[in-house]
């Protein structure tokens, strides 16, 4: 890691810990439930709640807090395009996201007892399969792109979180009228989430080019 990813790495430490620590709060409610066979269901609830940590801690104060302190003016005279920038600012919360959703996707296998019931029932289904890692990069962007059109961490945290949370009750409400089987679901889903994911990437990106 050198260049522009190394100085992403430097200035996104504390984020990635904090992050961590969700994922270590996860892990011993996963030992709780374990213990306690009269908690079942609660840690597969609380994976829910990773994507709107993601986008709080993560994404939203991206490059909001990178206009308001007037650092990435640095970057952008290094001859550096704002693409590769966004690029490399993107690139290590991506990574780090992703490997989160990958251990708290992975724990409740290892650590609980297989549970009985309906897959398509929500704290199954979202802790389950490829949407809870397309639901994370998809809070991530949300929170940069908002982060980046707003230019203020005070409102795009907030509201970053708000959209998160309505995107995931819509996504509930949608699941239970298109009557899909729990495969065929989890596709599709996973594939709205990437392309909103990827729009919102062009959002960012469209309004960084046009700062001054």
């Amino acid at each position: 890691m050198k260049g522009p990813l190394w100085v992403a790495w430097r200035g996104q430490r504390a984020q990635a810990a904090a992050i961590a620590a969700v994922v270590l709060m996860y892990a011993l409610a996963c030992a709780v439930e374990r213990a306690e066979p009269g908690l079942s269901g609660l840690t597969r609830q609380l994976a829910g709640l990773l994507p709107g940590a993601v986008c709080l801690v993560w994404g939203a104060p991206l490059i909001s807090r990178e206009f308001e302190t007037g650092t990435y003016k640095l970057a952008w005279t290094q001859s550096l395009t704002r693409g590769r920038w966004l690029a490399a600012v993107v690139a290590v919360p991506i990574a780090g996201a992703s490997a989160a959703a990958a251990v708290t996707a992975a724990l409740p296998a290892w650590v609980l007892p297989p549970a009985g019931g309906d897959p398509m029932a929500w704290p199954y289904y979202e802790s389950h399969g490829p949407v809870p890692f397309a639901r994370v990069l998809f809070a991530l962007m949300l929170g940069v792109a908002l982060g980046a059109v707003t230019r203020h961490t005070r409102i795009a945290m907030p509201l970053s979180v708000l959209l998160a949370g309505l995107g995931q009750l819509a996504g509930r409400a949608l699941r239970g009228r298109l009557d899909l089987g729990y495969w065929p679901a989890q596709w599709v889903e996973t594939a709205a989430h990437l392309v909103l994911t990827l729009l919102l990437a062009g959002v960012a990106l469209l309004a960084i080019r046009r700062r001054a």
